[in-house]
């Protein structure tokens, strides 16, 4: 059987091991697209998979599911045939719409219920305690402190960057036995929430909702990258008087040139940067800047005419405390909208089709 395996560069890839009698290799050819078929899934994170009727064996770090199809594209067929990931479809009828898992879990805000219902299901203390310490630095993070890594630090510890940090660390082999790697679970969310889904079994189901609410954002992040450049972050924010809502970030990277290389002029790379946010005064707010280089550009999407005029009001402090962090500001602008159109959720702005089945959790 061929071993399939993902470069250490990127977990969209994978290389195919050649084998001893080299005419029983798949016959690939450059920039062809072809469908793998998850056979099986072992503990070690290999998978089984069918690819032109031909069994393989591949390491993914992608979440996969058996049945799902793979939808691969040929990058290289020499020294070593390598493929890219571009999609997954599904062959049941247990397959599940990121969209409306991902929808779902904003609308309800599942950051807050699990954050704060979490006393009430017969965890013990000593899991407990990491646990609540680590997601009150997380949603208190932008009122206890304000530097310049603090969106790295959030992301570091909201559990998007769980299966990246166990690779380095097995890769690098400095893993330094259990108590490294317990500091490590403690400083992230979704490493923590599987040592919980682990302790109550069965009886985890809210649990491991939100274990797979982290893994369909990882996926679409995974799609987002790969089509448009995209990376969606929810960020929990709990506000000094009580009011816990859930931030989303939406940050769209400068595109590519024709070859694959990104551009690395500022000037010619602009990026562009999207914030939702629904507060119980403001009504919903969101916030579309785009950076070019020092110079920042955007618009304000407001539901409500007296906010509208309080946030106009407040506009030449903000372009002030822009300039004097070195930026520019070419516009600030302020528009009246339906709700409609600034609830909108900015996971939709990177599943644009109704239906479109990416997700592989429950």
């Amino acid at each position: 059987m061929t071993e399939v395996s993902y470069p250490p560069f990127s977990t969209s890839k994978i290389s195919l091991q050649p084998e001893a009698n080299s005419k029983s290799l798949l016959k690939l050819s450059k920039n062809e697209v072809v469908e793998g078929k998850v056979l099986r899934l072992f503990s070690s994170g290999n998978v089984s998979l069918l690819i032109k009727g031909r069994g393989v064996m591949a390491r993914s770090y992608v979440p996969l599911k058996e049945g799902n199809i793979l939808s691969l594209k040929v990058e290289e067929t020499e020294p070593i045939p390598t493929l890219k990931l571009l999609g997954i479809k599904f062959t049941d009828s247990n397959a599940i719409n990121t969209s409306s898992i991902l929808l779902s879990a904003i609308k309800e805000n599942l950051w807050r219920s699990t954050f704060e219902n979490i006393n009430h299901h017969g965890l013990p203390k000593e899991a407990l305690s990491p646990f609540k310490e680590l997601t009150h630095d997380l949603s208190m993070g932008l009122f206890s402190r304000s530097t310049p890594k603090l969106l790295w630090e959030i992301i570091d510890k909201s559990g998007l960057n769980w299966e990246a940090k166990l690779r380095k660390i097995f890769l690098g082999k400095k893993i330094g036995g259990a108590a490294n790697l317990d500091k490590l679970m403690q400083g992230d969310l979704k490493g923590l929430t599987s040592r919980l889904v682990a302790l109550k079994e069965e009886d985890g189901v809210f649990l491991k909702r939100f274990v797979s609410a982290i893994k369909n954002i990882q996926l679409l992040n995974h799609l987002g990258l790969e089509q448009d450049r995209k990376i969606f972050i929810p960020i929990p924010i709990q506000f000094p008087d009580g009011l816990f809502t859930l931030g989303q970030l939406l940050i769209h990277l400068g595109q590519k040139e024709k070859d694959g290389n990104t551009r690395k002029k500022s000037d010619k790379n602009p990026f562009r940067i999207m914030f939702l946010l629904e507060l119980s005064n403001l009504g919903p707010l969101r916030a579309d800047l785009s950076i070019k280089g020092k110079e920042i550009g955007g618009r304000f999407l407001i539901t409500k005419e007296e906010i509208k005029l309080f946030i106009k009001n407040n506009i030449p402090s903000l372009i002030k405390k822009l300039k004097d962090k070195g930026f520019t500001v070419s516009s600030i602008e302020c528009h009246l909208k339906d709700p409609e159109v600034v609830k909108q959720s900015l996971v939709e702005e990177i599943i644009h089709q109704e239906g479109n089945t990416i997700s592989l959790v429950a």
